[in-house]
């Protein structure tokens, strides 16, 4: 797996094989379902979809994984997939989209995203054909709420994911350590890991710069809590609220220990094969990020004869719950409303959603994460890496008791998420104050707000 940013646009548009349902028809930009077959769906789509490195295999890899069964279950359409740097594909569908152009499909890193477009007008509402498939009833509650933009279903889930706390398990083991459940035993097991001379988190952000946001992240929801974020979200509470400020503090707090890389110089040039190497030859122990990290730890663990595993992160203040996951939507596919042909397009999404058991066939080969869909055991083929399966079990247990938390770049909005990206670099060195940090996520917030961009607001239970 690539982080996530990149793996929202290389893996988006998966394609999962099986039968697919019937295809849908469309009037005044609604996707409406019909009875028509699938060998009556025809004509051209086009993709755009992102890779770090325009190569042979790499266009090979998504025609194989994401174009090929589509093509085999509807032969009479032909599909012009088209590789961009992943890096500038927002801004060039962004361009197109405005010159009454663009792809068929209209891909996004996470919801927040999704809103100004369909503020814009450009994406189609699917949510008839969703009534009828029985979407609701398929995909996870707070996942379909996340795309429901003005009432209307616009915004299709690709993946979840949830930040979560990796750790060198034979490392842990060798040592007798277990992991934190608390800031006390967090911080305990962070200065005798100092003390042997290993690195506490290999956290660093020279490969993507966001990476810092999905620590902002981790410590809101650590420190302040979900109920916190759920009422500044909601408007009740603002980012100012002294539990947000102390949550940036901690942050800066443990980046002056030399927790994470050994200090805010190492982090801003400790590169991800780094990190992955440190963390799977011992050298560093614990690692604070998302569910996109699996296929990368097992390509330097397997090899260097240890094991990895994860827990949910530890709580850093009273009152706030364990076992609590900020949740994500990774990824949000939608149909261009300007798309010249709408019914094979809407007839692609559908198919994907279709088949649970084919989308796990392609996680265990490595290829995605799931979507946030239910599932059992029996979905899962054999052979699947049992970590993931957990993994995801755990997710969707706390997602039904509501034991959730939030993230930045699903639920905060475009502009708050952009500030904390641009900005949370200077608090790690010193350039800026939490209090002020706060101050501008906050005014950044909610000006987002005001404009009604901020994405739907699911609930939680994670009251402590």
């Amino acid at each position: 797996m690539v982080p996530r940013r990149t793996f929202a646009l290389v893996a988006a548009l998966a394609l999962l094989g099986g039968c697919a349902s019937e295809p849908p028809a469309v009037k005044n930009n609604t996707v409406v379902p019909t009875a028509a077959a699938p060998a009556e769906i025809g004509g051209e789509l086009t993709m755009w979809y992102g890779v770090d490195a325009n190569t042979e295999k790499a266009r090979k890899d998504y025609e194989t994984w994401y174009i090929d069964p589509y093509k085999k279950m509807y032969p009479k359409v032909t599909v012009d997939a088209v590789p961009n740097v992943a890096s500038t594909l927002k801004q060039k569908v962004k361009t197109a989209l405005a010159a009454g152009r663009g792809p068929d499909f209209i891909e996004t890193p996470g919801s927040s995203d999704a809103v100004p477009y369909a503020q814009a007008g450009y994406l189609a509402d699917l949510g008839p054909l969703a009534d009828k498939e029985g979407w609701k009833d398929r995909i996870l509650p707070w996942a379909y709420d996340m795309g429901v933009i003005d009432g209307k279903f616009q915004a299709v889930p690709l993946y979840y994911e949830s930040l979560v706390l990796f750790y060198n398990k034979t490392l842990f083991e060798k040592n007798g350590w277990t992991p934190p459940t608390d800031r006390a035993s967090l911080e305990k097991l962070a200065d005798e890991m100092q003390a042997k001379g290993i690195i506490p988190f290999v956290n660093g952000n020279a490969t993507y710069q966001g990476a810092t946001d999905w620590l902002v992240s981790s410590f809101m929801n650590g420190y302040a809590g979900p109920t916190r974020i759920h009422d500044a979200l909601t408007g009740k509470l603002p980012f100012t609220d002294q539990a947000f400020v102390d949550s940036i503090q901690l942050l800066t707090d443990y980046f002056k220990k030399g927790y994470f890389a050994g200090g805010p110089k190492e982090y801003f040039t400790l590169q991800d094969p780094q990190k992955y190497a440190m963390l799977a030859e011992g050298k560093g122990a614990m690692l604070i990020s998302g569910s996109w990290e699996f296929g990368a730890l097992d390509q330097y663990f397997k090899p260097a004869g240890q094991e990895w595993a994860e827990v949910a992160l530890p709580p850093l203040a009273p009152g706030v719950p364990a076992e609590v996951y900020p949740l994500s939507v990774g990824g949000t596919i939608s149909l261009n409303s300007r798309s010249k042909n709408l019914p094979a397009a809407a007839a692609y999404v559908s198919w994907m959603l279709n088949d649970v058991k084919s989308m796990w066939e392609a996680t265990a080969a490595g290829q995605r994460l799931p979507l946030p869909i239910s599932f059992t055991a029996a979905d899962v083929p054999p052979g699947t890496d049992t970590k993931i399966v957990d993994h995801y079990q755990r997710i969707n247990d706390a997602s039904e008791k509501g034991a959730v938390g939030y993230t930045s770049w699903t639920s905060f909005g475009g502009k708050a998420e952009q500030y904390i990206v641009e900005n949370i670099d200077k608090v790690v060195n010193g350039d800026m104050g939490a209090a002020a940090f706060c101050a501008g996520m906050d005014k950044a917030f909610k000006t987002d707000l005001a404009a009604g961009v901020i994405p739907p607001v699911y609930s939680t239970t994670a009251t402590g």
